[in-house]
């Protein structure tokens, strides 16, 4: 029935406004679904698994879902899981390198109890299936235009290259060397400032940045990349990503809508090189192919059409 209520259930973090799960159930509802917010952190601070896995059950007895989407969901138990799936379809979303599936390998388990399970990024789908995991797919995290976009620069941001995410040694290396090449750099983070900057502040930094720096937590990895390469570029600035594994340029095309390094030196001959009108040329059109192909909107699209929902 057209005018039937269809309801997702998705199991993250949908009470923090800077989180990405809130970005998914954002684009559920602007492809017609009535979205459930189950968030099991905030949860277990206060009850225990039991009550997680009760309130869970009854939720889904109570509006017959088409989907559960469980975020990634560490430290929760997999017969949560388990039990779900024997309900309604279910799907483990996961957007980290298999790095993290190693700290918290109850994920693999969710990911094998769900009726699909997606990652977002090809070598880590293969760690899945390789590990016993069916069905399991390739989805990106895309980004929210109504928060990744340009806008006005402010003084207070104002810098050459900027930064945002947590402190690592190879980050720090990247930071040092930049500082003693003279640059003005401002990195954003757990380890950089006081505290992380909010989605509004975000798009702010980029907007005052000349160019953005992106640095994976783990830079190892073929095909892997964190999303905040796609929000970088959907707020419409030219971005430096490290890729010393050669294989990014079938999402983003080098010289054209990123610029891609492999090295300090690399990194700083092509800061030094590289003109404003080749840097405004390489943003617009880095923006272009993000808004064009990589949007949440494109991730639950993909998402509904593999589940059948």
């Amino acid at each position: 029935m057209e005018n039937e209520k269809r309801y997702v259930i998705i199991v993250g973090v949908l009470d923090n406004p800077d989180s990405s799960n809130l970005w998914m159930a954002t684009s559920f509802l602007r492809h017609g679904y009535h979205v459930i917010p189950i968030n099991y952190r905030t949860i277990l601070a206060r009850h225990d698994m039991t009550y997680l896995a009760n309130l869970l059950l009854y939720t889904i007895d109570k509006y017959s879902p088409s989907l559960i989407i469980f975020c990634k969901c560490n430290g929760v138990d997999p017969k949560i899981v388990e039990k779900a799936s024997l309900k309604t379809k279910t799907w483990l979303y996961f957007m980290d390198s298999f790095f993290i599936v190693k700290e918290a390998p109850e994920i693999l388990q969710h990911a094998k109890y769900s009726t699909f399970s997606s990652c977002t990024s090809e070598i880590t789908v293969s760690f899945f299936k390789d590990n016993g995991v069916e069905n399991c797919h390739h989805v990106f995290e895309g980004i929210d235009q109504s928060i990744h976009k340009p806008v006005e620069p402010i003084k207070k941001f104002e810098a050459d290259i900027s930064f945002i995410g947590s402190a690592t040694e190879e980050r720090n290396k990247y930071k040092k060397l930049l500082e003693d090449a003279g640059y003005n750099v401002k990195f954003y983070g757990h380890g950089y400032s006081m505290r992380s900057p909010s989605m509004t502040d975000w798009a702010k930094i980029c907007a005052s940045s000349k160019f953005m720096l992106s640095i994976n937590t783990f830079s190892n990895v073929p095909t892997y990349f964190s999303g905040r390469l796609f929000e970088y570029l959907g707020c419409g600035v030219c971005t430096f990503h490290l890729d010393n594994t050669n294989s990014l340029n079938k999402y983003l095309e080098d010289g054209k809508e990123v610029i891609y390094f492999v090295s300090p030196e690399d990194l700083i001959e092509k800061l030094s090189s590289i003109s404003i009108e080749e840097a405004g040329r390489i943003a617009l059109a880095g923006r272009e192919k993000v808004v064009n192909n990589y949007t949440f909107d494109h991730s639950v699209h993909k998402i509904i059409k593999i589940a059948g929902v």
